[in-house]
């Protein structure tokens, strides 16, 4: 029962995922358009980002900008090496539809929603991991599209200004608006009061738009005569597998190498690889990213990446907090 209370997420998702697909797959195109199609993508991203940074404690931010090493670093592999390490990953796949989920999944920022829980969970400092999740969300406003358009996107001839302005709308003034509506005190009182029901509604938020990826990915699988080789998808899970795993032992040892305390490079393992789903799948609905491609399978990259780091994570935060001492600033 308390697995089952700190996984709810995690046991929704795996539920979700094929429920939504099979779903999709014999239900009929109106029906679809009249239930999951009144989803807007935007507009629930919009939502989530703004309750998540509204959670989002950040009067303990005050002592990671005194040490910003910690921060920087975890920045660095979030959103600099870990697409590195997907790039040519990437590229191996013949499906487009992989190519571009894997590297949509790497370059977006650090998940608002359980990298500190992580953090927190292994015994680390949940300061840092917040103040990487705020500063990869306002960084990847600029440099998301770049990177999409750099490396498996080129061929797209991809115009990287419109998903700027539209992440502009989408990631950053939420998480702005979310952070200036906690400090006024009457709402900052609500925040720390209800912060367990905010984050929440968030994440029910998040899977409604599973729900709708998965149903839609369903409805488009109905008109396709072929689909990826058993082998194709047990290589994107390795290929998920591989790029969280690779990019948390990155930040350890980078972070042992540059001096970082033990404290602090527990936050920037897990900020430092996860990566957000509700952007993810933004992305991956846009026609400035897309263009004219049919590419039902997109979506199973983003998705599985998340799955992927959620089960992982839940299981090395265990085995981290059983042998880290907390210190006594932590508590």
């Amino acid at each position: 029962m308390r697995w089952l209370i700190q996984s709810w997420f995690l046991v929704a998702l795996v539920i979700l995922l094929p429920g939504g697909m099979a779903w999709g797959w014999v239900t009929t195109e109106a029906w679809r358009q009249s239930t999951v199609g009144r989803v807007h993508p935007g507009s629930t991203t919009i939502a989530i980002l703004f309750l998540m940074a509204f959670s989002l404690n950040s009067s303990r931010l005050r002592d990671s900008f005194r040490s910003p090493g910690p921060v920087v670093w975890g920045t660095i592999v979030n959103i600099g090496i870990l697409p590195l390490l997907a790039w040519p990953l990437a590229c191996r796949f013949s499906l487009p539809d992989f190519s571009l989920g894997l590297m949509i999944a790497a370059v977006v920022p650090c998940t608002l929603a359980t990298a500190s829980v992580s953090t927190r969970q292994a015994g680390g400092n949940d300061a840092v991991s917040l103040l990487i999740t705020l500063l990869t969300n306002l960084i990847s406003v600029g440099l998301t599209p770049l990177w999409l358009k750099w490396t498996i996107s080129m061929e797209a001839n991809i115009d990287p200004w419109p998903v700027i302005a539209n992440l502009t709308m989408t990631v950053l003034l939420p998480t702005i608006a979310g952070q200036v509506a906690r400090s006024i005190p009457p709402l900052g009182r609500v925040a720390v009061a209800h912060r367990m029901g905010v984050s929440i509604a968030a994440q029910c938020l998040v899977l409604v738009i599973v729900t709708k990826a998965a149903v839609e990915a369903g409805g488009r699988l109905q008109t396709q005569s072929t689909w990826p080789a058993g082998m194709e998808f047990l290589a994107l899970i390795a290929a998920c597998a591989g790029v969280h795993t690779v990019s948390m032992w990155i930040a350890e040892w980078g972070g042992r190498w540059l001096g970082l305390p033990r404290f602090d490079r527990i936050a920037t393992v897990f900020a430092g690889s996860q990566k957000t789903l509700p952007v993810g799948l933004l992305l991956a609905s846009m026609p400035a990213i897309t263009g004219e491609l049919s590419l039902p399978f997109i979506t199973f990259p983003i998705l599985l990446f998340h799955a992927v780091q959620l089960m992982l994570d839940t299981a090395i935060a265990d085995q981290i907090a059983k042998r880290t001492p907390v210190p006594a600033a932590a508590g």
